[in-house]
């Protein structure tokens, strides 16, 4: 988001300057053409003083330039003058989202209009609900004013006034509650409840609150967000708000503020929490006999089905924002020696998140959401930032492989701790080619190859989770060869690549092999994880060398947030691998062969001769090359190269032979790749490569 700011007093002056520099222009204007009408015009200079003319269009520009910069200004006063938008000294602001024009129109509909228009979707939301043919005065249905919401979700001014409107962060989650008995119904004994609507309205309203908080401007009466926010959660007689708390700040997408999310989590890890499963919250918290809410006891209604874990919601929030997941995780320490040094405060938090009572179905989505956030961090131009991210990193990881066991994880916490893996792809290449990541510090019940390695294996049967570390680590790989010129450069390049496609592969068929006692579905996810595991690896390398399929390609130093969503991808993103024929190492080869050709690394012309490049028994030449005015070849395969491109690259290599490629160029581009994919699954499998045995990498499999 943007916020645009204006000295008011300064532009205020600029303004009637400009205004008045109009008006007695055109005063002037008037007074000669009146002259110039009267003594029908002697000079002939009508066609210059005149409405069409040039000077009355340059003076009608400056007129609504005037006009223009009053609205940016009044829009700033007005929003000023609530406290949504922020001052900076005597600057007054308006707010734009990032990528929207800066016009007019586009500033009264975030800011005025947002106002407004929020206000009103909150009336109709509550006339609706309340009504009896669930519409409003305006003849809106809740889910028409969801959608009208939802067009302005993201809008800060928009949110506060909402919420606002509502009553607060009070009046906001118990509209939600009330929004829930809206969508159930009631049929003798059985009582349902629309699900798909309750969460529908979620996501939006989630993205509302998240909004607000951003808006600069604290909720009335309150002096913070987060201080609405646990002042809501825990007053006596509404604790099951706590639930609906957790489900909008869950929230995909929702960027809530991040002064906001540290704070609140800061006095939300102060309660109590008995680990309850999520599934298990009713409609309703009121019963008997109670740890936490007495004897006889009603603290309200409650979001059913969704988390009472007090961190849950604000940790899966901090996956939307990692400054305030790095905050939270790293609120002390310094650097010392080079390293960063926790300080007491950051060892207490740890100590209190890694020993907590978490919700037994979702809590562990949220604490690892955080440290995916936080993992982000890592590649932060400052030092200490970057440092203090590592440091937290490597305490996810610990606490991932020494204290989770595997049966609890979720799919949700493998996508998030592939981010965290992701962040360290550096750290992970090394782990391929028999290094240690050293720079993580880690300090685990194994060794730090075997420690990383055990965490990917328990990921990589996600094919999200696959996908997104695949896609790093080969980037990362290249990164370390941006321009290839010689022979040897292209075969460390490709050996290192093949050593990451070893490990990986490894890894994977080692998760494969442990799970030849698990269900059907369970055996289908992991062998599709290897199969999109050789279409992104493929996929990376040939976008260096045909710049196609770029987006699962990362830049050096850059790190993400989410997963990479595999069904979210179009097929010119990820194509269809067929493993083994166009997979890795046949590809590998292709990619290489091409590259050399491309990096004119083949150095004799005769090796281009048309009798090697072309359908042996119909003599058309193959499609997939190209001769340039200079007399230079290029070879523009597919990405990933398709079966019959593979064969005919191929067929032309042997067809060369060490004859026209004397240096063994592409031989030695073959040999690197066996060689660093013969390494790589090595350190896993040992060296009789057998399924089940651990080679230099021991991991643990429970």
């Amino acid at each position: 988001m943007a916020y645009v700011y204006l000295h008011e007093e300064d532009l205020r002056a600029f303004i009637d300057a400009l205004k008045s520099f109009v008006s007695s222009n055109n005063d002037e204007l008037d007074s000669i053409s009146r002259s110039n009408y009267q003594y029908g015009d002697p000079a002939e200079i009508r066609d210059k003083v005149e409405w069409w003319s040039v000077p009355r269009t340059r003076i009608s520009d400056l007129s609504r330039t005037a006009e223009e910069l009053q609205v940016r200004l009044d829009q700033a006063v007005e929003m000023n003058s609530n406290g949504i938008t922020p001052m900076d000294g005597d600057m007054i602001s308006y707010y734009l989202p990032d990528g929207v024009e800066d016009t007019p129109g586009n500033v009264k509909a975030y800011n005025g209009n947002a106002v407004a228009n929020g206000a009103k979707d909150a009336e109709a939301l509550q006339q609706a609900r309340k009504s009896a043919d669930g519409v409003s005065e305006d003849g809106r249905t809740v889910e028409e004013i969801l959608n009208d919401m939802e067009n302005n979700q993201d809008v800060p001014a928009y949110g506060y006034a909402v919420v606002q409107t509502l009553g607060g962060v009070d009046g906001y989650l118990d509209e939600l509650l009330q929004l829930q008995w809206h969508y159930t119904t009631a049929s003798g004994d059985q009582i349902s409840i629309d699900q798909e609507a309750v969460d529908r309205a979620v996501n939006v309203l989630g993205r509302v609150l998240a909004s607000a908080t951003q808006s600069g401007k604290a909720p009335a009466g309150h002096d913070s967000w987060s201080d609405a926010m646990y002042q809501a959660v825990t007053v006596k007689g509404h604790r099951g708000r706590m639930s609906a708390l957790n489900a909008l700040m869950a929230v995909d997408g929702a960027v809530y503020d991040t002064a906001t999310l540290v704070d609140l989590a800061d006095r939300l890890e102060d309660l109590p929490f008995d680990g309850s499963a999520a599934s298990t919250t009713p409609n309703s918290l009121h019963g008997w006999n109670h740890p936490v809410y007495g004897f006889i006891y009603n603290e309200g209604t409650a979001l059913q089905g969704y988390s009472m874990d007090p961190l849950y919601g604000v940790t899966m929030a901090m996956g939307n924002n990692p400054e305030a997941a790095f905050k939270y995780l790293n609120p002390d320490g310094q650097m010392s020696g080079g390293q960063w040094v926790p300080g007491e405060q950051s060892e207490k938090r740890w100590e209190l998140l890694t020993g907590r009572e978490w919700d037994s179905e979702v809590g562990l989505d949220g604490f690892t959401a955080a440290m995916a956030g936080n993992s982000a961090m890592r590649g932060s131009g400052d030092a200490d930032t970057a440092a203090a991210a590592t440091w937290a990193v490597a305490r996810s990881m610990e606490f991932a492989v020494d204290q989770v066991p595997f049966a609890n994880y979720t799919e949700t916490m493998k996508e998030n701790l592939s981010v965290v893996v992701a962040n360290t792809a550096d750290q992970g290449v090394k782990v391929a080619i028999g290094a240690s990541p050293e720079q993580l510090s880690l300090a685990g019940e194994m060794d730090d190859a075997s420690l990383y390695s055990t965490l990917v294996y328990r990921l990589i049967d996600n094919e999200n989770a696959a996908a997104t570390i695949t896609s790093a680590f080969t980037s990362a790989a290249m990164a370390e060869y941006p321009n290839i010129t010689d022979s040897e450069q292209l075969e460390d390049k490709y050996e290192e690549i093949g050593c990451v496609y070893g490990y990986l592969d490894a890894i994977g068929s080692e998760r494969l092999v442990d799970l030849e006692e698990a269900s059907a579905a369970e055996k289908k996810a992991a062998e599709d994880a290897m199969g999109t595991m050789v279409s992104v690896l493929t996929t990376v390398v040939g976008a260096g060398v045909t710049g196609k399929g770029v987006k699962l390609a990362w830049d050096v130093g850059k790190t993400v947030t989410k997963p990479i969503m595999v069904d979210q991808l179009t097929p010119d993103d990820l194509p269809d691998v067929d493993v083994p024929d166009t997979g890795t190492p046949s590809s590998l080869e292709s990619q290489a062969y091409a590259e050399a050709v491309n990096q004119g690394l083949i150095t004799d012309p005769e090796a281009f001769d048309s009798e090697y490049l072309q359908h042996s028994g119909s003599g058309k030449p193959y499609s997939w090359y190209t001769t340039n005015p200079d007399g230079t070849t290029t070879f523009n395969l597919d990405n990933p190269p398709t079966d019959e491109q593979n064969k005919q690259i191929h067929y032309w290599a042997d067809d060369i032979g060490p004859e026209h490629d004397p240096d063994n160029v592409l031989t030695g581009a073959d040999g690197a790749i066996d060689d660093g994919i013969g390494k790589g699954q090595r350190l896993v499998q040992g060296s009789d490569g057998e399924g089940g045995k651990d080679g230099d990498i021991t991991i643990k499999r429970g």
